[in-house]
């Protein structure tokens, strides 16, 4: 565990002034190296203040720090642990997946396991950035280039004591405006993606609970909207996977930055026998789902052409949903050319349009951006 000493000269101003502004505390005064703050007290004609410098590279810095949370502490009645916590925590979304099972103990797992938590933590979240951007039934080989530049600023922390717990802190931008959350107000893409992520999970139980009754997937093609897509599930059933883990609690603590609305989810519960709905379900989204901007890329094993200038049908041996796939394209007579030529070459052959399931058969329509690609790339 970091010396306290070390901890208090991580906390930025920021989180101090945001934590502040949360927790009832008025902005008095505002100079060039420091901001005044001020609270009243419980006791009669009594009130704190607390002084912020703007500069976390003076040297006293932890110092003057470690005075604040001081004052904090006695203002809240809290522990000073408890405080440096809560204001470290106040500019991110704190997501925290807890996991129990036959395999995991005092917060202890193998190691192959643990490696297999992470990932599906990392596409779980990944997921939701994805339909905070472009909600769609499943994401293939493109994912949005806003989500995956999310994902490198989501920071994980170090383990808690107890059972076994992943934690993220997913970023939260400042709220300029004084006024709180409005129906109108544009959310950030940051707390967007978290907020999907608490949503989309609620909704994903939900329609795992009615099949699991009446054997119905309605809900979880209806949810693609909402969040739900088949990467999310894939997601979710190995978190609880029922022989390893055996229960999973997620639950979501706000940044006091910005207000979310009273119904927001705080905790979503799964129990391991809803995995087989979402394994079940993840199938059903990726053969109703089609991929606007999807990536084939593979060798051409088939060409058919009554006219070569009127362009023909190939067929590309290629990886979907990481499994080598036959994807007949429509190409015109440029493109055909080019993919003859990757076939008589034996190099590989790209394009991009938007991948179809039609009946068992995979396709692609409006392909585009036709390219030869060397094995050596």
């Amino acid at each position: 565990m970091k010396h306290l000493g070390h901890v208090l000269g991580e906390v930025e101003p920021r989180q101090l002034t945001e934590w502040l502004r949360a927790d009832g505390w008025t902005l008095v005064d505002k100079g060039s190296h420091a901001a005044t703050f001020r609270k009243a007290s419980t006791a009669e004609d009594d009130e704190f203040v607390v002084e912020v410098p703007l500069d976390s590279g003076l040297r006293d810095y932890g110092r003057r720090v470690r005075e604040i949370l001081d004052t904090l502490a006695v203002s809240s009645g809290r522990p000073l642990g408890w405080i440096v916590e809560e204001v470290r925590a106040s500019t991110v979304d704190i997501v925290r997946l807890r996991s129990t099972g036959p395999s995991v103990g005092a917060g202890r797992v193998p190691i192959l396991l643990a490696a297999r938590l992470f990932e599906h933590t990392r596409e779980l979240y990944l997921a939701a950035a994805c339909a905070a951007r472009d909600p769609r039934p499943v994401y293939r080989s493109r994912k949005p280039a806003e989500a995956l530049e999310l994902l490198r600023r989501v920071k994980v922390t170090a383990p808690s004591e107890g059972s076994f717990v992943i934690t993220l802190h997913a970023p939260v931008p400042p709220l300029l405006q004084p006024a709180l959350l409005t129906e109108g107000e544009e959310i950030p893409f940051e707390r967007r993606a978290t907020l999907m992520l608490a949503h989309a999970s609620q909704s994903a139980r939900e329609a795992a609970e009615v099949a699991a009754l009446g054997g119905d997937a309605d809900l979880f093609v209806q949810g693609a909207a909402k969040g739900i897509s088949a990467n999310l599930c894939d997601a979710l059933s190995g978190l609880v996977d029922g022989d390893e883990t055996t229960h999973l609690e997620m639950s979501f603590a706000w940044a006091p930055a910005r207000a979310v609305p009273p119904e927001t989810p705080r905790e979503v519960l799964f129990n391991a026998d809803l995995a087989p709905m979402f394994r079940e379900a993840a199938r059903v989204l990726r053969a109703t789902g089609p991929s606007p901007d999807f990536e084939l890329e593979g060798a051409v094993v088939q060409l058919d052409s009554a006219d070569l200038d009127q362009g023909g049908a190939i067929t590309v041996l290629g990886a979907v949903d990481g499994r080598p796939r036959r994807v007949k394209v429509q190409v015109e007579r440029d493109d055909y050319r080019l993919a003859l030529r990757a076939h008589e070459e034996r190099v590989l052959f790209r394009c991009e349009g938007e991948l179809v399931k039609r009946g068992t058969r995979f396709e692609l329509d409006r392909a585009r951006h036709a390219q030869l690609v060397s094995v050596d790339d």
